[in-house]
């Protein structure tokens, strides 16, 4: 296949993008890394995509020529863990018989299988428990670096097994590597393993990413920690939006009619994503469904009726299954209010979920429930975009101005000043000029990587 060139006719080099998550597979990594490599294929690269199959449903557009991905298999290392010890295990108490034709039911967490998960995940999933994708990853890396062998490797994380599938092949074929941190990895404010491994983990991840040639990040207040941990250039290229993937031209004529509608899309991570807040303030108002309902449109949104129901508010929640992303993006579109949650939690301050800015080009009011000192809340605020906030009462007093402002005819939509500089665009621009000079600085890999000097984002 002829290289991608840019507007000169020259080649611009040859990229090796590595992604746990790529399209058509949905995912919010997915979006990201599809968009950063047609980008990248935009301006004269020639790029090629080592990623895992299958690993979600296949709902989001492909927009770049299918040939250039490699979509690995990949090993459910759990489930056949699982399968191992299901005989084991059934001996301490063996199931019920079925009836003929009955289903199978779910199998049941007992605490020994409880502890033996816990074993088990401390002293296998390295990096993660997506590490059955690796020896896939490799094999198949290999022989395309042998047949097409790239100018540099981008690995873009979690999971973290992205970067040592990267780190090993920069290694084995004397590649440079950069690895971008969507969340960061020991210091994670969510890592679930215990103390003894971290320390170990910890020292492992310093020598994968001390060989990287420069380091990137989504949050501009994870810089200087990786900076000072690792050594290596650092960068900042936040998400970002795509305006023309929203099926209509933001904004839409604002809903005069019926309650106030607040929709969260995307994924719930239970004990990390508490709208409680939200709910109290409903509770406190006494608010009917007539008045405010809240929607809920994404996945692993369980644990969501149960919280409405403890707080007395089930009847004005609403959980919807999942949608593609572009159908997300229509659902944002003719919301009154979007809704952001994050963990309450100072140290989650520097996490900037990419939903904010897809609420933000869908330029409908946001309230986020987080901490007021997250970067968050910043990013809400310099955009003049809603309210983030983990206050009770300062949210119930903005859900009573939203409710007299749709009386009065309808939520305003934000300013459009709200969606200008957002896009994904031009954060790709600084991840263009890092790999740029990462190949351009010509410098052969060392054991700690190429020399490289970045400007500070």
């Amino acid at each position: 296949m002829t290289p991608a060139h840019d507007l000169k006719g020259r080649n611009a080099g040859r990229l090796l993008l590595v992604s746990y998550w790529f399209p058509p597979f949905t995912a919010v990594a997915s979006i990201r890394m599809g968009k950063f490599a047609k980008h990248m294929l935009e301006h004269g690269w020639d790029v090629r995509v080592l990623s895992a199959a299958n690993t979600s449903p296949a709902t989001m557009p492909l927009e770049i020529p299918k040939e250039l991905v490699i979509h690995t298999p990949w090993s459910d290392v759990n489930r056949r863990v699982e399968d191992a010890l299901a005989p084991f295990l059934s001996r301490f108490r063996p199931p019920p018989p079925l009836a003929e034709g009955e289903p199978e039911p779910p199998r049941k967490t007992t605490p020994f299988r409880a502890l033996l998960r816990r074993i088990y995940h401390e002293l296998v999933l390295w990096p993660d428990n997506k590490i059955g994708w690796r020896d896939h990853a490799l094999e198949a890396g290999g022989r395309l670096v042998h047949a097409w062998r790239p100018d540099v490797i981008y690995a873009s994380s979690p999971p973290m097994s992205s970067f040592v599938v990267a780190d090993a092949l920069a290694r084995r074929h004397r590649i440079p590597w950069i690895g971008e941190f969507r969340d960061l990895w020991i210091d994670d404010p969510r890592y679930e393993y215990s103390a003894l491994r971290a320390w170990f983990e910890r020292r492992w991840e310093d020598r994968i990413l001390k060989r990287a040639a420069a380091i990137g990040s989504v949050s501009p207040r994870w810089q200087d920690r990786l900076s000072k941990r690792f050594g290596r250039p650092t960068f900042v290229a936040m998400n970002g939006c795509v305006v023309s993937d929203f099926p209509e031209v933001p904004p839409v004529e604002p809903q005069k009619s019926g309650p106030l509608r607040i929709v969260y899309t995307g994924h719930i991570y239970e004990s990390y994503r508490d709208p409680s807040p939200l709910f109290q303030a409903i509770a406190k108002l006494r608010l009917q469904p007539s008045d405010v309902l809240v929607e809920f449109v994404g996945t692993e949104l369980h644990s969501v009726k149960p919280i409405a129901a403890r707080l007395g508010v089930l009847e004005n929640v609403i959980v919807h299954p999942p949608v593609s992303y572009r159908k997300a993006l229509q659902i944002q579109l003719y919301a009154d209010v979007l809704l952001h949650l994050q963990w309450c939690d100072p140290k989650e301050d520097g996490t900037i979920a990419s939903k904010i800015f897809d609420y933000l080009c869908a330029r409908r009011p946001i309230l986020g429930i987080a901490l007021e000192s997250s970067v968050a809340a910043e990013i809400v605020a310099k955009y003049r975009g809603g309210l983030v906030t983990n206050d009770v009462d300062k949210v119930a007093s903005q859900l009573g101005a939203w409710i007299e402002e749709k009386k009065r005819g309808g939520i305003s939509p934000l300013p459009a000043e709200a969606s200008q500089g957002l896009e994904r665009t031009l954060q790709f621009e600084t991840i263009r000029a890092v790999v740029t000079s990462v190949v351009s600085s010509g410098v052969a890999r060392s054991k700690t990587g190429p020399a490289l000097a970045l400007a500070e984002s």
